[in-house]
């Protein structure tokens, strides 16, 4: 390996270390109380280190946050992608993303601190870029396949998709999460049969 290949590979494994490590202090400690020395130290490389990789702490915040909702995305299209029917798609999506955010208390911590750390309007188009076109894609799938009764705009893909979230932190934060998953999954199901064309289901 060239000395430049050696360079990139350190410069890479540093970049893994300082997410790793923050990605844990912002879960434990959380966002406010977590400085970027703190990231150094645990990570232990430094400080300027950090910096070269990240402008600030708002920015490691966001990338940590970024692949943790990836992650979560990617797992949604894999259990969609199991089923060739329109509806079955949408619940299993929906179905995949409470399960795992549930099950995730890591990924729950950093939702929860989102709107603090990068300002509600950054969460917004980090929504519009990562959640949202997934769930529009299906349901249009369903308006193509004439079963809604009404076209599925941005403004009800945005509700939907804030229902669903709001239901998996509850469900997640619950004292009995598999009953507040069930009782989520209830709630979730009769909102999508409002959606549905009379006759179809």
């Amino acid at each position: 390996m060239t000395v430049k290949g050696r360079r990139a590979e350190y410069r890479e494994l540093t970049r893994s270390a300082v997410l790793e490590a923050a990605g844990r202090l912002f879960t434990e400690r959380g966002f406010a109380a977590t400085t970027i020395d703190d990231v150094a130290h645990a990570a232990r490389v430094a400080k300027g280190s950090v910096y070269y990789h990240f402008t600030d702490k708002a920015r490691l915040f966001e990338v940590v946050f970024r692949e943790r909702q990836e992650r979560l995305v990617r797992g949604v299209a894999a259990a969609a992608a199991e089923h060739d029917r329109p509806w079955p798609r949408l619940t299993a999506a929906l179905d995949a993303y409470l399960d795992g955010t549930i099950a995730d208390a890591a990924h729950r911590a950093l939702l929860r601190q989102a709107s603090v750390a990068l300002g509600a309007e950054r969460c917004r188009e980090l929504d519009e870029e990562l959640g949202l076109p997934a769930l529009q894609a299906l349901l249009d799938d369903l308006a193509a396949a004439g079963e809604l009764a009404a076209p599925p705009g941005p403004m009800l893909t945005r509700l939907l998709f804030s229902a669903l979230c709001e239901a998996a932190m509850t469900a997640g934060a619950a004292p009995d999460p598999a009953a507040a998953r069930a009782e989520a999954s209830a709630a979730l199901t009769a909102l999508l049969a409002g959606l549905r064309r009379p006759g179809q289901g």
